[in-house]
Order: structure tokens, then C-alpha cells, then sequence
């Protein structure tokens, strides 16, 4: 979380953005991660995490928890000054939401993009529950009502960060114990139950690669981190994603944004 923050933050600086950065990843050990304003007081059961060796933290992005276990974690950040992102938070939602699907029908999956009827409201929208896989927002992946990809997106000084999940294997018991609350496991779905076995990581992260590219009628190049990128995500570590302050409350209670 702090790295996909410092990428933000580089977008926000940016005199001259450059093309867009996704970033794709998954998670050792296994963390249940709160949007940026959920009250964690309500979202986690911190013995069962603990006993489980299940870590916490809290997101940048909004939207609810999701339990990073099986699963492959993507983050796209770009300034929306430049396309293919310049439009509004729905749109970006929506061209977003075309190279996941996209991706997921090269994975042999038939999955479609909830709209914004279907879904309730805005991507990222608070519901009643603490799950983020348990209702599908405007734009996120679902197959046959079930969602499968679940987003959230942060904007921030004419740049934004959208991160999503995408399910490998899902445990709705398991969630529901990490949650310390009541998850429903039949409004989510995972690429195991779809396809028979869940595609390693190479095989997911290739299809996003070529979905990203035709969508976008570009090319990807790999990348690293600038030296102020890794400067700046140590800091972040250090002043924000390790402070307790920060994960059990958010931003709201210590101004740290």
C-alpha cells in the first residue's frame, strides 16, 4: 500500500506525467485490508487475525475489506490530465472495467461489468456490510450476479490510484471469521470455481498485460520504482501503514490523508 501510494504521489507531482503504471501483485503473509474510511471497529476480528497469522491494514483507497489471501491484487495509478484517464470517475470506472473484462475473457471467463443500476451506486461506495465482495458496485466484474473483481479508487490532485482484487479462491467462512461478522459467500465467485483451478499468477498478470494493451491501443514496458518512489513508500511505511493510529481509525481521526 505504501508503494502504490508513492506511485500516486509521483502523478501528483509530475510537471509532465508520464504514461500510466499497473502494478500487479499478491500478498505473503495473508492480509485483510480496510478502506480508507471503514471503522475497523466493526470490520476485523483482531483475535482470529493473530491466531491465524493474518495481518491488517488499511488501504488508501476506499470501498471495504477484502482478505488478500488467494488472490491477485492489481493497482493502476496515472494522472488525469492525459488519457486514456482524463474523464470523469465513472468513466475512468468504465475503461478500467473493459480491460478486466477483457482480461478475464482471455482467462476463458465470461464475465460482464456491473452497471450502475445493478449496482446501487458509485464504484467504492460504502454498503451496509464490511465485505467488499459482498454487493458489486457500479463497473466492478461479476459472473452470472457474482462478483468476481471487486475496486476502489482514490483521486488526488488531478492524479488518481483505483486498486481492485481479483479472486483466486474464496472462503466465505474464513472471511467471515477474519471480519468478525457475517460475510455472504454466494454474491462473490472466484476464478477456481469458474474455471476448475485457479491460473498461476504468470498467467493472470500476462492477461491483464495484453487486455491493458488492446484496450488501450498501447504498449507496456516493464518498470521499477524510482529512487524517490522507494524513498518516499519507507517513509509511508514508517509514518502511516505501520501506525496503529492509522489502520485501527484512518485518516479521519489523524490527519494523516
Amino acid at each position: 500500500m505504501a508503494v502504490d501510494e508513492a506511485i500516486l504521489q509521483s502523478y501528483v507531482e509530475a510537471s509532465a506525467p508520464p504514461a500510466p503504471t499497473l502494478r500487479l501483485y499478491g500478498w505473503h503473509p495473508p492480509a485483510l485490508s480496510l478502506g480508507k474510511g471503514q471503522d475497523a471497529s466493526r470490520s476485523h476480528d483482531p483475535d482470529y487475525l493473530r491466531a491465524e497469522g493474518i495481518d491488517l491494514v488499511r488501504r488508501p483507497t476506499g470501498g471495504l475489506a477484502v482478505l488478500h489471501e488467494h488472490e491477485r491484487t492489481y493497482a493502476v495509478a496515472g494522472a488525469l490530465a492525459r488519457p486514456p484517464f482524463s474523464a470523469s470517475v465513472l468513466e475512468n470506472y468504465r475503461s478500467l472495467s473493459l480491460a478486466l473484462r477483457l482480461a478475464m475473457t482471455l482467462l476463458g471467463v465470461q464475465a460482464e461489468a456491473v452497471s450502475g443500476g445493478a449496482a446501487g451506486g458509485r464504484p467504492g461506495r460504502e454498503q451496509s456490510g464490511p465485505a467488499c465482495f459482498d454487493l458489486a458496485s457500479a463497473y466492478e466484474i461479476a459472473v452470472e450476479g457474482r462478483k468476481l473483481i471487486g475496486s476502489a479508487q482514490l483521486r488526488r490532485r488531478g492524479a488518481f490510484l483505483q486498486h481492485g482484487s481479483i479472486l483466486l479462491d474464496s472462503d466465505g467462512p474464513r472471511l467471515a471469521r477474519a471480519l468478525g461478522a457475517a460475510s455472504c459467500g454466494e454474491r462473490f465467485t472466484d476464478l477456481r470455481r469458474l474455471l476448475g483451478a485457479a491460473p498461476p499468477a504468470a498467467a493472470i498478470d500476462g492477461a491483464l498485460v495484453e487486455a491493458w494493451e488492446r484496450t488501450f491501443s498501447s504498449t507496456m514496458e516493464r518498470g521499477t520504482l524510482t529512487a524517490q518512489e522507494r524513498e518516499r513508500a519507507e517513509e509511508l511505511r514508517a509514518v502511516k501503514y505501520t501506525v496503529p493510529g492509522w489502520t485501527l481509525h484512518g485518516g479521519a481521526k489523524n490527519g494523516l490523508g
